[in-house]
């Protein structure tokens, strides 16, 4: 979740604020760290964690993993620990395709986030929480393949990077505006069509988009990549968009909200915790 999506500034305060304060991220405790030389990665736990946790529609059921019910928290702990080992960068090896790599990132962050939540005793927030605005996004910092990172600077450097606005209907910050989660893992197999699934999802999602007569209401989402979505299309098709609506349309379903407007404004953000209604 990079500064622009929060609407904050990366201010010389803030980046004052984590060198100062560290963070309450880092890695999971030894127990849950791989034991030997890892020879395959594998999305296993993370899936337990999915299938446990989130509902139909995408939402958290938190609870699951105040409790470890059914041992669901050590899962997410385990796959953290193992997303902390290795990575394309420092294993090669296991990462085959560029599509294997994009599904190991984007997981990654969503593991990665859902980690801090439960490291930061579950704000009501995410935003908020640490009190500094941001804190879990740029302040805490977690091992990827051995290297030390924030939620921040993997998104930019990891994912964004590939040039595929698509990784924001992907990627989940943890917060109730955010695209739902899959209740499975990324696998670079099928990353193409699961990436195209969220988008015509969460266009179609209240969240995503909501007509008002000729007016669509979009996600502000949309507001903090605008270049990435601007690009991307540019990209695909070969010519400029003539605006930011024929940009999104491009990821649409037929009946989405977006399809035929004629103008747009930006919703809210919500930062609360992605609990179910």
């Amino acid at each position: 979740m990079n500064t622009d999506r929060r609407g904050l500034k990366s201010t010389l305060l803030l980046l004052w604020a984590a060198f100062m304060l560290g963070g309450c991220g880092g890695a999971v405790s030894q127990q849950y760290r791989p034991q030997g030389k890892v020879e395959q990665f594998s999305n296993t736990d993370w899936s337990t964690v999915l299938h446990k946790v989130v509902t139909s529609d995408g939402w958290v059921q938190w609870q699951y993993l105040m409790s470890n019910d059914a041992g669901v928290r050590d899962a997410l702990f385990r796959y953290v620990g193992l997303v902390g080992e290795v990575s394309p960068d420092n294993r090669s090896d296991l990462f085959k395709s560029d599509d294997d790599k994009l599904a190991y990132y984007i997981n990654a962050y969503n593991a990665i986030c859902m980690y801090a939540v439960v490291k930061r005793n579950y704000p009501g927030n995410v935003l908020l929480s640490g009190g500094l605005p941001g804190s879990i996004f740029l302040v805490d910092k977690f091992p990827v393949g051995g290297q030390s990172m924030s939620l921040d600077t993997l998104e930019k450097k990891k994912v964004r990077s590939v040039g595929d606005p698509r990784v924001h209907f992907a990627l989940n910050c943890s917060s109730r505006s955010c695209p739902k989660l899959l209740n499975e893992p990324y696998e670079g197999s099928k990353l193409d069509q699961q990436l195209s699934d969220q988008g015509r999802k969460f266009l179609s999602d209240p969240y995503g988009a909501v007509r008002d007569g000729d007016k669509v209401k979009i996600s502000e989402i949309f507001k903090f990549y605008t270049d990435d979505f601007l690009s991307g299309y540019e990209k695909k098709t070969g010519h400029r968009p003539a605006g930011l609506l024929q940009a999104i349309e491009l990821y649409a379903a037929p009946g989405s909200p977006v399809i035929g407007a004629k103008s747009y404004t930006f919703m809210s953000y919500e930062w609360s915790r992605n609990t179910p209604l």
